[in-house]
């Protein structure tokens, strides 16, 4: 299948370089050369794997991803098969499922193309109009659109006629009909961004982003975990609201809202063309005229006073501001919020019995998912897109790596096993008593921080430091590790089931597993201080390896 969708791709890219498609881009005040020599170079970027986070431009990923969707829509066209439904139908609720996921997809790789343009930096000084390198750069997202629409809609397509009431052209009309709405989607998260550089100021369009990319994942989640009833309350309340519309004619409907959605869409991508490029310094490195202030943190004091000093404080301000300002690492955070959210309102919803209860308990798992979440952060944390600037941290001493890794530690912990933990307490403490809570505390602590220690191995130097290695994305770097970690978790979630028959054995292993953490966590930062010199020192190598000396005579 991924043959046949490169070799349409290939046949579709030849007419558009033609003189019919280079008029039409100079209508929209767009270079045609300069067009396909941007095109070219992002392609060869992305062959050269130095465009990590641009999707569209990863043909592998975009054909593993359109081969499972293939698999998926198999689902909806035997159901239509089966129950001879109507071919509408199976097409309508195909088409659904298509414009959710170019939605959830093309916003976040919008967003990465227009907010995060690393490369338009080097673009800025040449003779490029904002609209050429903005068409340019945007152009990745038709490949998204490409592989998405064909891997949901194909399979559905072609079984139409043999549905009720299909017929023989209906698979060329459910294609065509899905591509168009994919284009259209695509334009409008496009316009979006562009709508937002007019009222967002350009140092503030990095979170203002990740707001809109998170809106369609708050969206699936109050839809999947709301009480029941709730999605019914809501479509009513939306028809109470509509319903002076079904009044309207619909012939005076529907161009009513597609000329309004035309002309939203529109006014965003003119706001893209104008002067995109003079932006993307400021999107990028923020105002230079912005003013900074001393804060003083009261809990960095405290780690200053507790864990190890000054350079300590440094590595848990320097992880806390980073993991809050990285784009890469928040962008794919972003991506694990479903997952997240899903397990923490699905261990809600099941009422959370006492741990010390006849039954399993939701909270056997709590300690558990929190280190689960805690190691795939670490597996995210070594790679950054400021990871050029790993070389300011050969200006440190040797003697204060150590405490620069304990500062670490110390952020994530707190970060991810004490704050969770200390939050959770009134609310186990009202449900169960003050005992049961203070020692599930005690244990969930002690419990988390084992995950912590080997969740420190996996970054492997400087946190934020490294370049995602070619080829694959950061997020996947651990794959054999994580299912690891799934059989661990949910065998240590026995475990902790079997121990909590018995007070006596939970007091027990909460001495055994602070014990451990204590011995474990010195191993770790002890291996982990022996990763950031062994980084540094390949760093400091790297500048004499890229020049050759050369021996005259």
């Amino acid at each position: 299948m991924s043959e046949i969708l490169d070799q349409i791709k290939a046949a579709i890219e030849r007419q558009l370089r033609g003189p019919a498609f280079s008029n039409l881009l100079k209508s929209f005040g767009i270079d045609p050369r300069r067009y396909w020599l941007l095109m070219d170079l992002f392609h060869k970027l992305s062959t050269r794997d130095e465009m990590q986070g641009q999707f569209g431009l990863q043909s592998h990923a975009l054909r593993v991803s359109a081969a499972w969707f293939f698999l998926f829509s198999a689902a909806p066209a035997a159901g239509g098969l089966i129950l001879q439904a109507r071919a509408w139908v199976v097409a309508g609720i195909v088409l659904a499922i298509t414009a959710f996921t170019l939605i959830a997809v093309l916003l976040s790789e919008a967003a990465n193309s227009l907010v995060n343009p690393e490369e338009a930096l080097a673009l800025s000084h040449q003779p490029i109009t904002g609209a050429t390198y903005t068409a340019a750069k945007l152009s990745h997202l038709l490949n998204i659109v490409f592989y998405t629409v064909v891997g949901w809609n194909l399979l559905p397509a072609l079984a139409t006629p043999f549905m009720k009431d299909g017929g023989w052209s209906y698979p060329l009309l459910d294609l065509l009909i899905a591509m168009t709405l994919g284009v259209l989607i695509a334009l409008f998260c496009c316009s979006i961004y562009g709508l937002l550089m007019r009222v967002v100021p350009a140092r503030r369009m990095k979170s203002a982003s990740q707001f809109i990319q998170a809106i369609p994942i708050a969206i699936f989640t109050l839809f999947r975990f709301a009480p029941r009833g709730s999605s019914a309350r809501v479509y009513r309340s939306l028809a109470v609201v509509a319903a002076p519309l079904q009044t309207v004619p619909w012939w005076l409907l529907a161009p009513a809202f597609g000329g309004i959605a035309i002309a939203v869409t529109t006014i965003g991508l003119r706001s893209l063309s104008a002067d995109y490029l003079i932006r993307a310094s400021a999107m990028v490195h923020g105002a230079s005229n912005a003013t900074t202030r001393v804060r003083r943190s009261l809990l960095g004091e405290i780690v200053r006073r507790l864990f190890g000093g000054q350079v300590s404080r440094a590595g848990f301000d320097y992880v806390k501001r980073m993991m809050l300002r990285d784009w890469q690492f928040r962008r794919r955070l972003l991506g694990l919020m479903p997952m997240m959210i899903g397990m923490l309102l699905g261990m809600f919803g099941s009422g959370l019995a006492a741990p010390f209860s006849q039954g399993f308990s939701a909270a056997h798992l709590i300690p558990h998912f929190l280190g689960f979440i805690l190691y795939v952060v670490c597996i995210l944390l070594p790679y950054g897109t400021d990871y050029k600037g790993v070389w300011l941290f050969l200006l440190v001493s040797d003697r204060a790596l150590g405490r620069f890794a304990q500062g670490v530690h110390t952020s994530l912990w707190l970060a991810f096993i004490m704050v969770p933990n200390v939050v959770l307490f009134p609310l186990f403490a009202w449900r169960w008593g003050f005992a049961t809570a203070g020692g599930f505390l005690l244990f969930s602590v002690a419990a988390s921080s084992i995950y912590l220690t080997f969740g420190l191995r996996v970054i492997e130097g400087i946190p934020f430091g490294k370049q995602t290695q070619p080829g694959r994305d950061s997020a996947g770097q651990g794959g054999a590790r994580m299912v690891i970690l799934i059989f661990v978790t949910l065998a240590a979630a026995g475990i902790q089931y079997v121990l909590f028959r018995s007070v006596i054995a939970v007091a027990i292993a909460i001495v055994v597993l602070s014990a451990a953490a204590y011995f474990l966590t010195r191993w770790s930062l002890h291996s982990f201080e022996a990763a950031i010199r062994h980084h540094l020192s390949s760093t400091s190598q790297t500048s004499t390896m890229i020049y050759t000396e050369v021996e005259s005579g």
